[in-house]
């Protein structure tokens, strides 16, 4: 494996692009691309975009499927200086015009029509680019390490979505560190499984790319199907998976349906949700024994992650407590450093729970066109034995258990407050999963029939039933901490990050 060590960001790509220029760089379902031919045609739309943008620092929008032109037109518009912020054409107009209005967007690359109404006079056609034009010289401009790759726009409190803008210098040391320190290389086989408006599409790409491995963009009807993404694994030879740990429940599900057919994955990086053990367990059984699972903890504001811990085969075949080693956060990225902080700003002490601060290379410029916001959650701290720096409060709660491992411990406004009771969810749901047959669970805060606040828990099983759930629920915890209702679906509902949308849910009635 070989990654650029310097600032550049293009250079990740470029360097194993001279090196290994005949390997396949990216597939779809149209086709590859080698290394050589991504290389030419992001450079054709490097000199588009010179031509529309020629001072570099330009916010350019992404409305693309998903296909490997996302894939050309990131590296274009990073190879030109420029900043990328992604628009899904699924979205509702009214949220692509607030992102396009707020990050002050006079461009748009599509392979569409741009839809009307959405406030940006310019877009640039992938359908109309000369792809088979000249170009002589290379469109390449050496940008600043500091200034913005990309502004990925996250769900906010105030029902408007917020723009993080992220340093090129960050994405290149988290692709850096964390290449290197679980190996990947060449002959890898990644998937572009998330859509590029989640974060965890930076590493799947640069991942791959700074490694010369190969890059399978996944269509998004594919990474809605289990079923399509298991026999895509099969059919691509994928060997290197990142994936969030309820979706992998399901993929493992069809996976084994496909036993008769060889599977080639070798990594499984997980992020965004806790991981349940069981899934694990699952896919090593039936699926494949010799894979490695990597988990991560990480934050849109930090550049993708944080944390990386690889999940020992000895601890899967432990019969002890799981929720340590499940929830334990691993170590910080060379790099990053990671604090939990108590209500005072000290280092909790073994046994506390306090939030996560999180400082260094990959702590993101902030929130755009937010300073209050920016200047609430970014802040300057002089922590004992630390030099001054900014840390990113990350609303994440962690636990120092007495062996000093931190465990994650939900989130800081997952507390409720219910008939005057305190109550932390992810320890009801802690409870809750201890029903042998349960795919998928969410507890959230609901309105009651009366206008009140309840617990109401959601859930996917197999063989579980509400009567059964209750007795368990009522033989573990207090009676304040009982749900007041469950309620059965046939699987929880997504938002466009692939997470379970806990918000949908506390809206049911």
């Amino acid at each position: 494996m070989s990654t650029t060590s310097a600032g550049d960001l293009y250079s990740l790509f470029s360097h194993q692009a001279a090196r290994v220029a005949a390997r396949d760089a990216v597939r779809d379902q149209r086709g590859s691309l080698t290394y050589a031919e991504l290389a030419r045609r992001a450079d054709v739309l490097a000199v588009a975009i010179r031509e529309m943008c020629p001072q570099p620092g330009t916010r350019i929008g992404l409305h693309l499927g998903r296909t490997a032109d996302v894939v050309v037109a990131v590296l274009a518009i990073i190879a030109t200086g420029h900043t990328y912020v992604p628009l899904d054409p699924a979205y509702p107009l009214e949220r692509l015009k607030f992102m396009a209005s707020d990050s002050g967007l006079t461009v748009i690359i599509s392979d569409r029509e741009a839809p009307d109404g959405i406030g940006v006079a310019r877009v640039l056609r992938l359908d109309r680019v000369d792809w088979s034009r000249d170009v002589p010289v290379s469109p390449r401009i050496e940008a600043d390490p500091e200034s913005a790759a990309y502004i990925i726009y996250t769900s906010g409190s105030t029902g408007l979505p917020k723009g993080v803008e992220v340093r090129r210098r960050s994405v290149v040391a988290m692709v850096n560190a964390v290449c290197s320190r679980h190996q990947f290389g060449e002959t890898d086989v990644w998937t572009l499984f998330h859509s590029y408006c989640f974060d965890f599409s930076v590493f799947e790409m640069w991942g791959a790319l700074a490694t010369g491995a190969t890059l399978v963009v996944v269509p998004a009807e594919v990474a809605a199907s289990p079923r399509a993404s298991a026999e895509l694994l099969v059919r691509e030879r994928v060997t290197v998976m990142n994936i969030v740990p309820s979706v992998f429940r399901y993929l493992t599900a069809a996976t084994r349906q496909l036993a008769d057919r060889p599977v080639s994955v070798r990594r499984i990086i997980f992020g965004g949700e806790s991981i349940d053990v069981a899934d694990i367990r699952s896919w090593r059984d039936s699926v494949r024994a010799d894979c490695e699972f990597i988990n991560t903890y990480g934050i849109t504001e930090t550049t993708v992650f944080v944390t990386t811990r690889p999940i020992l085969p000895a601890e899967l075949q432990s019969t002890g407590d799981e929720r340590e080693f499940a929830t334990d956060l691993g170590e910080p990225l060379n790099g990053w450093e990671l604090q939990v902080l108590d209500d005072s700003g000290a280092p909790v002490e073994p046994g506390g729970i306090g939030e996560i601060w999180v400082a260094g290379d990959g702590v993101a410029v902030g929130y755009l066109n937010r300073p209050e916001l920016t200047a609430e959650r970014f802040r300057q701290l002089a922590l004992p034995g630390h030099p001054p720096r900014v840390y990113y409060r990350s609303g994440d709660l962690a636990t120092r258990t007495t062996n000093n491992v931190y465990c994650y411990s939900g989130r800081a406004d997952d507390q409720v407050k219910i008939n005057g009771f305190r109550i932390e969810l992810g320890e009801v749901e802690a409870a809750l999963r201890k029903a042998s047959g349960l795919r998928e669970l969410a507890v959230v805060c609901t309105r009651s029939r009366v206008g009140g606040r309840m617990l109401s828990a959601f859930y996917a099983a197999d063989a579980v039933s509400t009567q059964e759930l209750t007795a368990l629920a009522r033989a573990t915890l207090p009676a304040h901490m009982v749900p007041g209702r469950f309620v059965q679906l046939a699987e929880l509902p997504r938002n466009a990050s692939g997470k379970t949308d806990r918000r949908a849910l506390s809206e049911r009635q």
